[in-house]
Parts: C-alpha cells; structure tokens; sequence
C-alpha cells in the first residue's frame, strides 16, 4: 500500500504538470479574479452549509467544521483529468473548475494549520491566515524567477539535440518545482501544475508534453489503484443503505453550492450547473486532512473509526460516479 501510494502520488504530480502544460500563465492570469471569488464562495458556502446541517443533528461545532473541510474539496486529479480528455480545459466549465480547484488546494494550507485549534490543542485562526498569504508570495516569486530560468535551459538542451536529455530535464524541473515548493507546505500536485506553466513559456512546450503523456497514463491509472484499496468492501456492504444516503447528501450538498458559486459570478445556469456536478465529489486531498485530524483525535461527523470508514466508502463511491455525472 505504501509503495502504491509514492507511485500514486507521482501519477498526480504528471497530470497536474500537464494540465499547466496545456494551460499557460496568460490564461491563468485571466482568471485570476475567479480563483479568490469562485473558489472562496465554493469553499465557504461547503463548509458553512455542512457545519450547520452537522450541527442540527447534534454534532459538536469543531467537528462539524472539520467535516466540512473534508467534504469541501473537491478532486483535482480526477476532475482534471477528465476536462483534459474532453479537450475542456480551455473551456469556461474548465476554467471556472481549475479555478476553484487552486483555490481549494491553497485552502488546504489553513485547513491542515487549523486542525489542532479544532481538536482543542492549542494554536491561532491568525497562524492559518497568514500561512495561506505566504504560500500566495512564495508562489509568485518562484513563478517570477523560474519564467527567467526555465526557458533559456529548454532552449539550450533542445539546441543539443538530445531526446533523453531533454526529457530528463522536464521531470526535474516537473518534480524539482514541486519538491522545493513543498518544503514551503505547499502541496506537490499546485506545485507541478506552477511548474507545467512554466514551461508552457518555452516554444518547446508541445514536445515536452508529448513526452510526459505517456509516464501520465502510466502513473495516473496507479492512482486510481490507490484510492480502490482504501475501500473496504465488508463495511460497504454491511452499511450499503447508509452510505449511498451519505453520498447521495453530499453530492446534492456540493453540487447546489458549486452551482450557487458560479451563479453568484454571473455566469450562465448551464455553465454553473456543469461546474456545480463536476465537483460534487470528495478529493483526494482530503484523505490527507483525514489523517491530519485522525493524528489530533478528530474524526468525521465525530463517530471514531467508523466515520472514517464511512468517509472513505462515500469519497470512493463519488469519484468512481465523477466521470458519469
């Protein structure tokens, strides 16, 4: 399971860098204004409507917000994938969903921080904040420096002429932006797609992905492996009626405040409603924050080991129904 998660995890790393492969600065910088009001209203309205329902039922309030974390976000490997597929990246759905996609893994930043305010071990709303802040700085200089350095080294290994080389160089710099940007805690998928943009600068940008698409499918469908050993298939069966009640919640849930989201920026109901039901899943990313609270005694809906079970099964069962809705 451990080596199948390394492996997964480069497979999310590939994909993203391509997503930013196809995409580029210029477009991102075009939606730049959708990323904070978008992502934020996404975000906000997931968390709030979840904790408020949680805690009607009787769920203590730090619970109930640390379930809405979980259910918040959204898929950026799944989600991504598919939109590239489609040849829907350059699409308003595909802008709009990349968009509240970046906003959620920046959000993850402040989620993880909070985690142990939530648990009652100490710590400051302030420290989630400000660490979300200099992840934003931390990005946009690296994006400064690497847009100067990233080309002229492209340049002067494809005037070599070498094949290998230049492959090897586009994993470096793939897996070298991700890694150095992690160490700032931010995640490596937002780290490979800075990275994709980069070299989206270079005129080489379409060889580079040509030669990255096939180490993707290969590592991306590991991924997918990855997230069907998380199910327990005794517990899906003996909690059957449960848990499609659950993902049924959740994916209505999601898919009316991605929907009210996009509505609130003024874009049509087709466009809202497309992104609404692209994102009405759980990520994976919020297995990550899973752990984080199941470290500090948090659990979803507060319920210990059979939440998380429960979490797991519904989380599963809405990424497989991803590419159907």
């Amino acid at each position: 399971a451990e080596l199948v998660d390394g492996l997964a995890e480069v497979g999310v790393i590939l994909l993203l860098f391509t997503i930013g492969l196809e995409f580029s600065l210029e477009k991102l910088g075009r939606i730049r204004s959708f990323i904070l009001a978008g992502g934020g209203l996404q975000v906000g309205l997931t968390v709030g409507a979840t904790t408020i329902g949680l805690v009607l039922f009787g769920v203590a309030l730090p619970v109930a917000i640390f379930t809405g974390f979980l259910v918040a976000l959204s898929s950026t490997a799944i989600v991504l994938k598919l939109l590239s597929d489609r040849r829907e990246t350059d699409t308003p759905v595909g802008r709009l969903s990349l968009a509240v996609l970046i906003f959620q893994d920046l959000a993850i930043i402040g989620m993880v921080l909070l985690v142990p305010l939530l648990a009652g071990e100490g710590g400051d709303w302030t420290d989630a904040v400000w660490a979300v802040g200099e992840s934003v700085l931390i990005i946009a200089a690296a994006l400064l420096v690497a847009r100067r350095v990233v080309p002229p080294i492209l340049e002067a290994v494809a005037r070599s002429g070498r094949s290998d080389l230049f492959v090897l160089t586009v994993v470096l710099i793939c897996m070298g932006t991700a890694w150095v940007l992690s160490l700032f805690d931010i995640s490596l998928a937002l780290g490979a797609f800075l990275a994709g943009l980069v070299v989206s600068e270079s005129r080489h940008s379409s060889y580079a992905l040509s030669e990255v698409l096939p180490l993707r499918m290969l590592f991306n469908a590991v991924f997918f492996v990855s997230v069907g050993m998380l199910l327990d298939l005794g517990f899906l069966w003996a909690r059957l009626p449960l848990v499609l009640a659950v993902a049924a919640g959740v994916l209505l849930l999601k898919a009316l405040m991605s929907t009210g989201a996009v509505l609130a920026l003024r874009y049509p109901a087709r466009v809202a409603v497309a992104v609404g039901v692209g994102l009405a899943q759980i990520g994976e990313f919020s297995f990550v924050l899973a752990r984080a609270g199941q470290d500090a005694g948090l659990s979803p809906m507060g319920t210990g080991g059979d939440g998380t079970q429960l979490f797991i099964a519904v989380t599963v069962l809405l990424m497989t129904a991803t590419p159907f809705m």
